[in-house]
């Protein structure tokens, strides 16, 4: 086991109640007398360095420079205009080409018959009193069926190539002009 960077700055320092085993341990291993030897020579060279005396004070600093450095609350980051306008007109975009294709989309999926606003609220009556009464009797109640839809496998995957291809087309034209 090696010393640390740090017991060895302490043993450097005298700042250490372990010199007697850090002292055994240096005798032992030449690795760690090599990292000691090398911190010496590094905090000689430190200390062989001229006082270099500084050409502004920062005590002396007028306001003007002091509040270059002060945070400034009131700016808001902004995305540029081109970057907002694209997004928007992206969005639009899209918006637009889900308009036009939901009739032929309408066209290619079976249709589906919904119940009447009342007859629903009829069965979800029936099903609460039925629920009702089956935890008064203590008993687990079954869940209702889930009605299941079947879309073909050619119509998902064409579904998912198009957004895939609208997004890719969109964040292209989005991302097309550099950020300055």
């Amino acid at each position: 086991m090696h010393l640390t960077d740090e017991q060895l700055n302490e043993y450097l320092d005298n700042e250490t109640t372990e010199r007697p085993q850090l002292e055994a341990h240096l005798s032992n291993c030449s690795d760690c007398t090599a990292r000691l030897t090398a911190l010496q020579s590094l905090f000689a060279e430190l200390d062989a360095l001229p006082e270099v005396e500084l050409t502004h004070s920062l005590r002396e600093a007028s306001l003007w420079d002091a509040t270059r450095f002060a945070p400034q609350p009131n700016l808001t980051p902004q995305l540029p205009r081109w970057l907002t306008l694209t997004a928007t007109l992206q969005a639009a975009f899209a918006l637009i080409i889900l308009l036009v294709a939901a009739p032929f989309v309408a066209e290619v999926l079976p249709p589906i018959e919904l119940p009447s606003l009342t007859e629903t609220l009829l069965q979800l009556q029936a099903q609460w009193l039925a629920w009702l009464k089956l935890f008064s009797a203590l008993e687990l109640p079954a869940l209702p069926q889930i009605p299941t839809f079947e879309i073909s496998s050619l119509l998902l995957t064409l579904t998912v190539v198009g957004v895939s291809l609208l997004w890719l087309v969109g964040n292209g034209l989005l991302l097309r002009k550099p950020i300055r």
